[in-house]
């Protein structure tokens, strides 16, 4: 199964929606795919182009944005009484009021390219705000489930440059009950036809194995495949 890296620590731990139903300690990771970052998008020409700059701003975050926001040891000496979770339904109306100025910056979590972000820097000019530092160094460090992203230049129209962020992973996951062998064959099969997925969507173009035998992975890697990344050369 596949699930956001998140999730699948929570149920891997039995927190969060999974606290009522307890920990699966039968979880496995096997890889994670593509990313899904924080990504905080403000008008072109602001003076918000790190995540400091959100101190005091009108920020409008998807609830997961807003879990991840939350986090940020810096957020506890900023001014956020203009921070709001919006709602799925409020999304296109969010994007005329970052245009016309009414709002300084949106956040989602979210894979890229995203179609609605695509959407938004055709409406008007946007810039990504990079979320980086010591500081979320530390934070993404001390989780299984958080990785550093770097979304590619030009994702987005007008961006030229990569922005760092981080966030979360979608993680390919199986129970130590499936065999060695099965996993291994199917490891095998995923790896030596990457190109090909990458081709299939763009989300999946970035793909690296040394990303993706690393991060965002909570659960311990099944047997099977360790195997193939020790053959490969990855794993010691």
């Amino acid at each position: 199964m596949v699930a956001r890296s998140d999730w699948a620590q929570n149920g891997l731990k039995g927190t969060g929606f999974f606290k009522n139903k307890g920990a699966d300690t039968s979880l496995r990771s096997l890889f994670s795919i593509h990313s899904a970052p924080l990504t905080v998008i403000a008008r072109a020409g602001s003076n918000i182009r790190s995540v400091d700059d959100l101190d005091g701003k009108s920020v409008k975050l998807d609830g997961s944005a807003t879990y991840l926001v939350k986090q940020l040891p810096q957020v506890a000496n900023w001014d956020t009484s203009a921070f709001d979770t919006y709602k799925p339904n409020e999304r296109n109306l969010l994007r005329k009021r970052l245009c016309s100025g009414d709002i300084d910056a949106i956040a989602n979590v979210t894979g890229y390219p995203s179609s609605w972000i695509q959407k938004t820097a055709q409406t008007c000019p946007i810039q990504l705000v990079s979320v980086s530092g010591r500081q979320i160094d530390r934070l993404v460090s001390g989780s299984d489930a958080l990785s550093q992203v770097s979304i590619p230049a030009n994702t987005y129209r007008g961006v030229a440059r990569p922005t760092k962020t981080f966030g979360f992973r979608a993680t390919l996951l199986s129970s130590a009950g499936v065999s060695e062998d099965d996993v291994y064959a199917f490891v095998k099969s995923t790896f030596e036809n990457l190109p090909q997925l990458a081709r299939n969507h763009p989300a999946l173009s970035g793909l690296r194995p040394s990303n993706m035998i690393r991060d965002g992975l909570p659960a311990p890697l099944h047997p099977g495949a360790a195997r193939y990344y020790r053959e490969k050369g990855w794993l010691k």
